[in-house]
């Protein structure tokens, strides 16, 4: 399994995605965005989406330099249009809109439709967070996606719909949890394909709805699914993350009539000091925290971690030593590489 800095799979991402027609700016958004999911153990939304984004931008549904559209608005909230621009481009927009409102009203809402993907949930309420702020978000993929069987169900109804939050601590670094409402990211189960493991129990069903460790039963064909994160609690999350993101933004939500997998978001961003002093919120939160991680360890547990804690000490790992790929994944990254006469880097 080859291994790679940081660095080169950041420039070897910028350079294709330019290659195949993106602007720069643009292109290294994206890039760093896919080598931070690489360097915090995410490898489901790192480089493994090079090939998938240049076909993107290939077929024309990536719009180079699309502007976002503010289509309603008062002090407290915004409904957004992204214009069909790259997601990772238009969310990080929408979100300084809702921050420069909740920096003057406390508690802002924003709606945003017409995103491509924009990678990683947690990416965007960790951007309030560095700011002293708390948010919330909840995704759809605008109707289109459908991955993941309803709960008691066989075929594919939904997408992964992730839900993701930050709060932020001056002692540490901000707590972040993202996670899809499905027991595992479509991603994953793409590169346990690729790399030839297995998919873990209780995840995927065939299609026929028989429960399935083998990667293939979930790709078919015939196409099996994901299965939801915590039996109907999960397919509940799914469900008010679809409405959300779907139903108030306009892009609407799982319908079969929907191929086009896109992404629309809820958010909530919240100004803390206007609730309460900051040094008053930093301590309880310290304090749950600490309380946390003071409980006796069940056995087979070594430490108890604070959702972002593994994130944070697998990036300061692979900064230093480098990303590891697996063959198949680095495969289609350098098919899409080469058709474009991209310089591929070495390992390490």
């Amino acid at each position: 399994m080859p291994n790679f800095s940081a660095a080169q799979l950041r420039k070897l991402a910028s350079d294709t995605f330019q290659a195949a027609g993106a602007i720069m700016e643009e292109a290294q958004i994206v890039a760093d965005a896919l080598i931070a999911a690489n360097l915090e153990g995410h490898d489901s939304h790192g480089v493994v989406r090079v090939a998938e984004y240049v076909s993107e931008i290939e077929s024309g549904q990536v719009k180079h330099g699309a502007e976002l559209k503010i289509e309603r608005e008062t002090d407290a909230f915004a409904v957004m249009d992204g214009n069909w621009g790259w997601g990772y481009v238009i969310g990080r927009k929408a979100m300084e809109v809702g921050i420069q409102k909740a920096s003057k009203v406390g508690v802002a809402a924003i709606s945003v439709h017409n995103c491509n993907h924009l990678g990683r949930a947690g990416d965007y309420p960790l951007i309030a967070a560095k700011r002293g702020m708390a948010a919330i978000l909840y995704l759809n993929t605008h109707g289109g996606g459908k991955i993941v069987a309803p709960w008691g169900g066989r075929e594919r109804r939904i997408s992964a719909n992730p839900f993701a939050a930050a709060i932020p601590r001056s002692s540490d670094v901000p707590i972040v949890l993202d996670i899809s409402t499905c027991a595992i990211a479509g991603g994953k189960v793409h590169i346990m394909r690729n790399a030839g493991q297995p998919v873990p129990p209780n995840c995927i069903i065939d299609a026929k709805g028989r429960p399935s460790t083998n990667p293939a039963d979930f790709f078919g064909p015939p196409e099996g699914a994901l299965l939801p994160m915590a039996g109907h609690k999960g397919f509940g999350l799914a469900l008010f993350s679809d409405i959300l993101a779907g139903a108030l933004s306009g892009a609407g939500c799982s319908r079969p009539t929907v191929t086009l997998i896109a992404n629309a978001f809820f958010g909530v961003i919240i100004n803390i000091p206007m609730f309460r002093d900051r040094q008053s919120f930093d301590s309880d939160v310290d304090e749950l925290t600490d309380y946390m991680k003071s409980c006796p360890l069940a056995p087979g547990f070594e430490e108890i971690l604070i959702p972002g804690e593994p994130e944070q000490r697998l990036r300061s790992e692979r900064e230093k030593h480098g990303i590891p790929i697996d063959e198949g994944s680095w495969a289609e990254i350098t098919a899409a590489a080469k058709k474009y006469k991209v310089q591929l880097p070495r390992p390490l």
